[in-house]
């Protein structure tokens, strides 16, 4: 069994996306992760802790901050989301426009309908691991299948 298999394993927990429950992950390196709709569909891989010279200096936990806060400034998981997700769930409802609510609407549809399993890599190189897992698992290089919002068909 390959440390992939623990990002689809019914063995490992679902973690909810939230700002404030990310004590589990560790505090340097890089992470990959993989995120459910609904506890069961695959819908989105991603890396996180690439910056810094090396992995002391990597922060794995600041991506899935960044994606509960669920803002779109800067973040394409939040775009993807509001994009599929939360805007054809408001369209040919009355909408009244404010300042920030998409992104409210986005925060909320991320924290409770959106979890993940995640995988940290601590060596040197820990940023081109990640990358380079990434891609193959949005390839379905492993067999599970297509993430929804960021496979890549060969």
């Amino acid at each position: 069994s390959s440390p992939i298999d623990s990002l689809f394993s019914a063995d490992v927990e679902l973690m909810p996306f939230s700002t404030s429950n990310i004590n589990h992950i560790p505090k340097f390196g890089s992470i990959l992760y993989t995120v459910f709709l609904d506890r069961q569909e695959f819908i989105y891989v991603g890396i996180g802790g690439l910056s810094g010279s090396n992995v002391h200096q990597r922060n794995p936990r600041s991506r899935i901050i960044q994606h509960a806060q669920g803002r779109r400034s800067g973040d394409q998981f939040c775009i993807y989301i509001q994009d599929f997700y939360v805007i054809p769930s408001i369209i040919n409802k009355i909408y009244e426009p404010k300042k920030g609510h998409l992104d409210t609407l986005t925060k909320e549809f991320i924290q409770s309908r959106l979890t993940y399993r995640y995988l940290v890599v601590q060596t040197d190189d820990s940023d081109k691991v990640v990358r380079s897992l990434e891609k193959d698992l949005q390839k379905n290089k492993f067999g599970y299948g297509l993430p929804t919002l960021n496979g890549v068909k060969n």
